[in-house]
């Protein structure tokens, strides 16, 4: 009889003993896959979210003024400023790690006069700059054309203006279409126009105040980005906006480092399980190993049959947590996280899941299969 037969023999003998060590290592496997799965789900849709926030690099100039935009700053009457130009948007978009870029914002900042108000007129590409603002809302239609105006809340409160007015700058006729709800930020103060317009009204053609970018973080090489962008741009100050970028990492590490936590814990406690039950069974088979010796079974047999048996108990227990963790985390991970996952089964999770339950079993079994092997079989005889 062959010994891997001899070994299916004997768990099928045993099937009480067996299923404690089986079942601890399928409640691991299972919490470990379905652990795994949520968490990287949920670590892509965080990162995913994080990416819609918006900018994560900033592009200026040198310059010195009086109104501001975040970091950067323009002249009143009669200051003097630094520009950028239209054609840095290009060189952006001639990087290596160009891929990686969601998103190209550029912006021009002037001090404007309405209804004898002062106030800052910031020209934007307005397709580019809702995409990368997606939680930005508004009263309204959505801006379009060159006549196309959207006021901050306290713009509009200011001026007395809303969607569909007419508002007179510099000599010409814009429409309202919308008008933005409140952000709790200096954007509420900000009327938005639309980037070539504003150049072109205000003599700035080709200029730029600043540029932002919104990359894609959760795969791109940030500081990579940033310097590839810095050597395109050699007169231009980049930065990246760390405070958000470290938001991100810190949440996704968290995440991480809870997960590789939990199968750590699940892993020793099957790990103990399967230790502690073949110990057991071990003790109570001390006469069947002795006839076995008596038989001409060799040390290496016996050790042989009891690592078979483990890896059988391995492989039973990846296979079928495997399955049951993919099942549990298609059911959890709405409950959880609010995440609809459209598929949890993973060739390469199945693979890994299956080794990595086998990995554990035999090295939970290697010493109640040494200390097998090691009982004399006369003393084992003396059972009898």
């Amino acid at each position: 009889m062959r010994l891997d037969d001899l070994a299916y023999k004997n768990i099928c003998r045993r099937k009480s003993k067996i299923i404690f060590p089986l079942v601890g290592i399928l409640i691991a496997v299972t919490t470990a896959v379905s652990l795994f799965t949520i968490t990287r789900e949920a670590a892509v849709s965080l990162a995913d979210t994080f990416d819609e926030i918006g900018a994560n690099i900033m592009i200026v100039p040198l310059e010195v003024g009086a109104f501001s935009y975040g970091d950067v700053v323009i002249p009143g009457a009669g200051g003097e400023m630094s520009y950028l130009e239209t054609e840095d948007v290009i060189r952006i978009n001639t990087i290596e790690e160009r891929d990686s870029i969601a998103f190209v914002a550029p912006k021009i900042l002037t001090p404007a006069e309405i209804s004898g108000q002062q106030v800052l007129v910031v020209g934007v590409d307005f397709p580019q700059e809702l995409q990368m603002k997606r939680w930005w809302r508004y009263y309204g239609d959505r801006p379009r054309g060159v006549k196309d105006v959207l006021l901050g809340s306290r713009a509009a409160r200011s001026l007395g203006l809303g969607p569909g007015d007419s508002v007179k700058i510099e000599g010409n006729e814009f429409t309202v279409t919308a008008v933005l709800e409140e952000q709790g930020s200096e954007e509420d103060d900000f009327v938005f126009m639309q980037l070539l317009t504003v150049q072109d009204m205000f003599g700035l053609d080709g200029r730029l105040s600043f540029i932002e970018v919104a990359a894609y973080c959760t795969t791109c090489p940030l500081p990579e980005i940033v310097r590839q962008i810095g050597e395109a741009l050699p007169n231009a100050r980049v930065t990246a906006l760390a405070e958000v970028v470290r938001s991100r990492q810190e949440v996704v590490d968290r995440f991480f480092s809870f997960s590789v936590v939990s199968v750590i814990l699940l892993s020793l406690t099957a790990a103990l399980i399967v230790l502690v039950t073949m110990l057991a069974s071990i003790r109570e088979r001390t006469r069947e190993i002795g006839i076995m010796r008596s038989l001409g079974f060799r040390r290496r047999h016996i050790l042989e049959v009891i690592l078979t048996e483990v890896a059988l108990i391995g492989l039973a227990g990846g296979a079928g947590g495997y399955i049951a963790g993919s099942y549990m985390s298609l059911k959890l991970a709405p409950f959880l996280l609010d995440l609809t996952l459209k598929s949890a089964f993973n060739p390469a999770l199945a693979y890994f899941s299956v080794l990595g339950a086998l990995t554990l079993t035999l090295a939970a079994g290697a010493y109640p299969a040494y200390k097998a092997s090691s009982i004399d079989p006369i003393t084992a005889l003396g059972h009898i």
